[in-house]
């Protein structure tokens, strides 16, 4: 990657030994026992990498209650998901490898309407969301390279056989996030079916067991946790749409300098290293029931 100098952990080790003689004493040795420094990745100084090392922390903008990409855990508050351990290895890139990463980032909820303006606002260094690349988006920010793909479906009661496809949402409520290309697509794609906009997924599921809502729609890999919390609903349907997943990070190539770089080189680098995969069969496999060793 131009501009980016990269380097791996650099083994110290010291020996001092001291011998002293005489008087038909024995000699005597001291040895300090080695010592090893993982060193931090080295980066030019303009570039923003750089920058956040001088802070010493990462702002990452995530979701709370999207299983199984994002989850703040009621239980330890940690974060937890397929996001979640893809932004960390993104932050070891960073700041070197270590048993606790967090310890260098700052965590920032977001759900679908506030991804952009949390960047823009300067509250995120970049968002990693389950957030579809697009071009109106690509107008407003950047975005990484893929590092999932997916599409859109439809959720409904197991006991519920009107809806079979899109085409069949025509005068039902579907609930979906406010702000989420998921909303786009069902408007467009059936002008007659009534969309139920709340801010998360999480509350769709309660309107569906409360029957406010006849269904939910948005990319499979989310459906697949909520029927994980809830077995008495069902996917239905064909892909209505292709969603490519980035990671968005505010449009401002002076101030970003070499950040969409870095975050596409250490993706590849999780691809070809495993960690994508691993990470995929920690969080996805568990609810999809495939294996994968790369997005598409």
């Amino acid at each position: 990657m131009r501009g980016i100098l990269r380097s791996t952990a650099i083994g110290l080790a010291a020996l001092v030994a001291a011998a002293a003689c005489g008087g038909g004493a024995a000699p005597a040795a001291s040895a300090a026992p080695a010592a090893t420094a993982a060193a931090k990745p080295k980066f030019e100084l303009a570039t923003y990498m750089y920058a956040l090392q001088t802070k010493g922390k990462i702002k990452i903008g995530t979701r709370e209650d999207n299983v199984p990409f994002g989850l703040k855990n009621p239980a330890s508050g940690k974060y937890e998901g397929f996001d979640i351990d893809i932004a960390r290895e993104l932050a070891k890139g960073i700041f070197g490898k270590t048993e606790d990463v967090d310890k260098f980032i700052e965590w920032v909820p977001v759900v679908s309407a506030t991804r952009i303006p949390t960047l823009d606002e300067n509250k995120a260094d970049f968002v990693i969301a389950t957030f579809t690349i697009n071009e109106e988006r690509k107008k407003q920010i950047d975005f990484s390279d893929v590092y999932f793909f997916t599409g859109q479906k439809i959720l409904v009661k197991k006991t519920n056989t009107d809806i079979t496809s899109l085409a069949t949402l025509s005068g039902k409520t579907v609930c979906t996030a406010t702000g989420s290309t998921s909303e786009k697509n069902i408007r467009s794609g059936n002008p007659q079916a009534r969309p139920l906009l709340l801010d998360t997924y999480a509350p769709c599921l309660l309107a569906l067991q409360q029957g406010t809502a006849d269904a939910v729609s948005t990319d499979e890999t989310i459906l697949f946790g909520l029927v994980k919390q809830d077995p008495n609903t069902k996917i239905v349907g064909a892909y209505f749409s292709d969603e490519p997943y980035g990671i968005g990070v505010k449009k401002n190539k002076a101030d970003r300098q070499g950040f969409v770089e870095y975050l596409n080189v250490e993706l590849k680098a999780m691809i070809a290293d495993g960690r994508w995969t691993a990470a995929y069969k920690k969080w996805i496999t568990p609810v999809s029931g495939d294996e994968k060793k790369a997005p598409k």
